[in-house]
């Protein structure tokens, strides 16, 4: 038997915002880019925005803080484009946060590591789709000198002293290559790698077909990826399906169910994460109402998840259209569950 999965239900919350926390902001600052990277959720370089400016930045984030903020990632679009991410990063310090700098990594220079150092910023994530150039440029659409100087700039953050985060996004056309993203990886010293599962959102619904059959992603994590667990890397991973009796089939939206966690665009549109900033439908705008308001108006929260749920409903009740990559009603529902796909996992976690 097959069936479409209906995994998202988006249940009236029962506990008031008030209890809850807000560890963390992903704070895109800015959605000017100078790629135009095939899979881009938000579409940046093209979608124009406002900014934030610091005033209203510091605003954002001491409100945060009051609701228990302990760490943001300074992300966009490239937010190095912005001239002003020491004074973003002065910000947060004084805050007591820690703070991820987001970027593909070439922008990056010897003087701005250092200077971003000194600062106090404690991490450095930069994206590698590729072992070489030719992959590489496939996804980040640029040239062999820009992804010889991403390179450079790996080995020049971990030399700077910061945790070196490498990002790369899984696609058909790189699949085979993943393996070798961390053996080189693991040959630049970086201190971890988040493997992304390329998702049919934003610029990427014009690329579908690079989607990963998620059944295939799971074999090459188990038979190629499973070696490099406990080889001195952190390696974290997303898929969207696993079978029910090798995973707990409750872990859906994280959005929903941990709560923990807002997404917030250079525009001040709010949302409670990547995939539904994609829609275009926020929460609320930061021009009009504070992070607090937001945060502790179960109201506003329950009629948004009412909403969308009503969108999903096209998509098989799933908050990506995996509907027009593949055919997802070929998966028996009684043996797979889907997975929220910006949840996180070990290389253990996959049995």
């Amino acid at each position: 038997m097959s069936c479409i999965f209906a995994h998202y239900t988006y249940p009236l919350m029962e506990k008031k915002m008030e209890n809850r926390t807000l560890p963390k902001l992903d704070l895109n600052i800015t959605n000017r880019c100078n790629f135009r990277c095939t899979h881009c959720a938000f579409d940046s370089g093209i979608t124009k925005m406002p900014e934030l400016n610091l005033k209203e930045l510091e605003k954002i984030l001491t409100d945060t803080k009051e609701l228990g903020g302990k760490r943001f990632d300074i992300t966009g679009g490239e937010p190095l484009v912005r001239d002003d991410v020491e004074e973003i990063i002065k910000l947060g310090k004084r805050l007591d946060y820690k703070i991820e700098l987001v970027t593909n990594g070439s922008l990056l220079t010897k003087e701005k590591l250092r200077k971003f150092k000194e600062l106090g910023l404690d991490a450095i994530a930069i994206s590698l789709d590729g072992s070489n150039a030719e992959i590489y440029n496939k996804i980040r659409r640029k040239d062999k000198e820009t992804f010889e100087r991403v390179i450079e700039n790996i080995k020049e953050s971990k030399k700077t002293g910061f945790y070196t985060k490498i990002n790369t996004t899984v696609f058909s056309c790189n699949l085979e290559d993943i393996s070798n993203i961390t053996e080189l990886a693991l040959n630049l010293k970086a201190d971890e790698q988040g493997i992304y599962y390329f998702t049919p959102i934003g610029r990427g619904n014009k690329s579908k077909e690079l989607a990963v059959e998620p059944l295939k992603w799971l074999k090459f994590i188990r038979e190629k990826l499973k070696k490099y667990q406990n080889k001195g890397m952190r390696i974290s991973i997303e898929f969207p399906l696993i079978e029910k009796e090798k995973w707990n089939p409750n872990l859906g939206c994280i959005a929903n169910k941990e709560k923990s966690h807002l997404q917030i665009l250079p525009d001040g549109n709010v949302y409670p994460c990547a995939i539904l900033a994609s829609y275009n439908k926020p929460l609320a705008n930061l021009h009009k109402c504070s992070v607090k308001d937001i945060w502790n108006n179960t109201e506003l929260w329950n009629k948004y998840w009412k909403d969308l749920s009503q969108l999903f409903k096209g998509f098989g009740g799933y908050c990506v259209n995996f509907k027009n990559a593949f055919d997802i009603k070929n998966y028996d529902c009684k043996k797979y569950g889907f997975v929220c796909p910006l949840r996180k996992f070990e290389l253990g976690d996959v049995k």
